[in-house]
């Protein structure tokens, strides 16, 4: 990388055209001057300039150099003018979240995005410890989970509950649904299904429930926007949080149990990290989708 201080020696003095002028410019010396451009030149290793008596004149080498750092002195100036400006519809936006809770605001950050197309959003799906890692290594910004964090270098934000649905093909509307039903049915896995259908189930049926490994499992999908497809077609039953289960437009059975069983959700972020004003809508948007849940 180039001596930063030697080539803004180097572009004064090719714009003054003079050493001594250059110098008092700069507060230096005129040896200090030249010190510094017969160090530029060691460092790039050709000639920058051939003097004329009191006069010099830039060699082909000195004026592509003198190019390039204008350029990039102006991409520079053009950055910190940039870096002071919080622009509110502009920039990168970075989350994760589950993916049943991505499925439900990708939509919508797609149309906020088409408004503001200067905005770049990114949304990755992961489970909790994934998120937790992507914050601290400050790959996204702003995280939901399930779970209180005790790093104290988080901040985190509760949001609201996420209800989680057991839900059967339409067919079985009505039905009193026990054990043996699901066991013969079968199970529709995803991601999160395990550990979604253990908390309903563990819930609803108690010790007689001892387990996902004795329910069949009829097929596995990790995009999560088919997950429900089987279950309507009446291929087997899963389970999964309600916001996705209420947009769905298929019709299905989603079945009553004993007691709500909800997840807690939390929006997490870097406590030392002050997030621009792009990422408000964002943020008031899972507020206000989540704590009605």
């Amino acid at each position: 990388m180039l001596n930063q201080q030697w080539l803004t020696t180097f572009v004064t003095l090719a714009e003054i055209g003079h050493f001594t002028r250059t110098a008092e410019q700069l507060f230096m010396t005129q040896p200090g001057v030249s010190q510094h451009i017969h160090k530029l030149e060691n460092q790039v290793g050709t000639l920058l300039l051939t003097r004329k008596g009191k006069s010099f004149e830039l060699t082909d080498a000195g004026l592509q150099l003198l190019a390039y750092a204008k350029v990039k002195m102006a991409e520079e100036e053009h950055l910190l003018q940039q870096l002071l400006v919080d622009e509110p519809h502009r920039g990168a936006c970075r989350f994760a979240c589950s993916g049943a809770l991505a499925m439900h605001f990708f939509p919508r950050f797609v149309q906020y995005q088409l408004q503001h197309e200067q905005l770049q959003v990114s949304l990755e799906a992961a489970p909790n410890s994934a998120i937790i890692s992507s914050i601290l290594d400050n790959s996204v910004d702003v995280g939901i989970v399930t779970q209180q964090q005790s790093s104290l270098e988080l901040k985190q934000q509760y949001l609201g509950k996420q209800v989680l649905c057991l839900v059967l093909p339409p067919s079985f509307e009505g039905a009193k649904v026990t054990l043996p039903l699901l066991e013969d049915i079968g199970f529709i896995n995803h991601p999160d299904g395990h550990y979604y259908a253990e908390q309903i189930l563990s819930s609803h049926f108690g010790n007689e429930f001892v387990g996902m490994a004795k329910l069949k499992q009829r097929s596995y999908i990790n995009q999560l926007n088919q997950i429900l497809l089987p279950v309507s077609k009446g291929l087997g039953f899963t389970v999964l949080p309600q916001i996705v289960v209420d947009e769905y437009p298929e019709p299905l059975f989603v079945a009553n149990t004993l007691s709500e069983v909800a997840e807690e959700l939390y929006m997490v972020t870097k406590k030392q990290r002050q997030l621009p004003s792009r990422y408000q809508w964002f943020i008031d948007t899972f507020c206000e989708q989540l704590k009605s849940q």
